[in-house]
């Protein structure tokens, strides 16, 4: 793949979190279906669509979490563990 269309894929998760993100702080309904124009050339929208499908619900949850569940895992682990510090 070129980088464009690695940018393009990536563009597409981004604007999925943020989309979503806005919604939620709204209280509206999100419709992941509704994937808006990236680019009027067809692989590039391909891309940026793959990217919007690849977001699940637990990359929205750490965004909205603001990492709170990575954190409270390592948290975990350490008074299990004992080893590294925070």
């Amino acid at each position: 793949m070129g980088s464009n269309w690695d940018w393009s894929r990536q563009q597409g998760r981004r604007k999925r979190i943020e989309a979503e993100l806005a919604a939620h702080k709204l209280g509206l309904q999100f419709d992941k279906g509704a994937i808006p124009i990236h680019s009027l050339d067809g692989t590039m929208q391909s891309q940026f669509e793959k990217g919007w499908r690849s977001v699940s619900e637990t990359d929205v949850r750490l965004k909205l979490d603001n990492n709170q569940t990575y954190m409270n895992v390592r948290q975990h682990l350490h008074e299990y563990f004992g080893e590294r510090d925070l």
